[in-house]
């Protein structure tokens, strides 16, 4: 009899655990609306159908009786070279569903570690690269997936906004972890007393294991490191390997509570490379320290959570219990 009731306990168990739904996905294909109008009447209706989108994505407020944006607009579809990235496009993505699966699963997650979550609205849209990349909001996402449309297509942006090492992330694998880690910001706590760069780097950090634990691959597995932080494999093999000369220079120049913003930036922001450091460490590299420094805490605290990690606001103490100086050990 005990046996046969731990058999039913365990059946209950897996039918709740195949049962747990996913987050429902509202996604909209505002790029298929958008070259579906053709004239300029068309773009017109388009524009006045989704005042939300438009606002958030052009700028642009009432802006069916933005004679530029409608003309502009009605220019661009009827181009031949951006119907042809059109085409492009809707063979990368297709329906759409491994975005959906991917997306759906990460705001389930997010779902129940935070439940006052409430999943967003999603929009595609293709522009030529008219707007941004991707928008996120608490209640709308807007992604420009003619940017993502990856290596092979004939169109990619240009400009000295997208070097080389900026182009190699706009890959379709690339925007679910991009979405988390914007989402992240709203729950990643902060004391905006604390402007050294430890504090920088421990906000990056907490980002990224975030988006680590919420974004799965299409195979169900983590996705991979260079997914979420735009490093190459070589880089991240490389950049670990001699993570004790990275720390070394770090302790060395005392950066850890340094304050000045242009100092900040040479390690924070997207750089080919660091130049102080030398041309193999990549840019940003205070952001994959601030990760090594968080993992190494969350790995340490098994008992704290992700809710618990992200309301924690005092990088120094993060830092001080991750025990974290450079070494390797994962």
């Amino acid at each position: 009899m005990r046996l046969r009731i731990a058999l039913a306990g365990l059946f209950c168990l897996f039918l709740l655990a195949s049962c747990t739904k996913n987050e429902d996905i509202t996604l909209i294909r505002l790029d298929q609306q958008l070259f579906s109008a053709k004239s300029a009447d068309g773009v017109r209706t388009f524009l006045n159908q989704n005042p939300s989108v438009v606002q958030l994505y052009f700028n642009a407020n009432g802006a069916g009786n933005d004679t530029a944006l409608v003309r502009e607009l009605t220019n661009r579809i009827n181009n031949p070279a951006l119907n042809e990235l059109h085409k492009q496009v809707e063979a990368e993505f297709g329906d759409m569903a491994d975005l959906r699966k991917q997306l759906g699963e990460a705001f389930t997650k997010i779902k129940k570690d935070f439940p006052d979550f409430r999943s967003p609205k999603i929009a595609t849209i293709v522009t030529g690269f008219a707007g941004p990349d991707l928008v996120v909001t608490d209640s709308l996402i807007v992604i420009g997936i003619d940017y993502f449309a990856g290596p092979n297509a004939k169109y990619r942006p240009r400009g000295p906004e997208f070097p080389q090492y900026v182009l190699r992330r706009y890959q379709k694998e690339y925007i679910a972890p991009a979405v988390v880690f914007a989402i992240s910001d709203k729950y990643n706590a902060t004391n905006r007393r604390d402007q050294t760069m430890l504090a920088d780097m421990v906000y990056y950090g907490k980002g990224y294991v975030f988006t680590k634990s919420m974004v799965a691959g299409s195979d169900g597995e983590p996705i991979a490191d260079s997914l979420l932080i735009g490093y190459s494999d070589k880089q991240l093999t490389e950049t670990f390997n001699a993570q004790d000369i990275v720390w070394g220079h770090f302790i060395e120049n005392q950066l850890l509570y340094q304050t000045n913003p242009a100092i900040k930036q040479r390690y924070l922001n997207e750089r080919p490379f660091t130049a102080e450091i030398g041309q193999g460490c990549p840019g940003a590299i205070g952001r994959w320290v601030g990760w090594r420094i968080v993992g190494r805490y969350h790995d340490e605290h098994s008992g704290v959570s992700i809710a618990e990690l992200m309301r924690n606001s005092d990088a120094r103490q993060i830092f001080e219990q991750s025990g974290y100086k450079g070494q390797k050990d994962n």
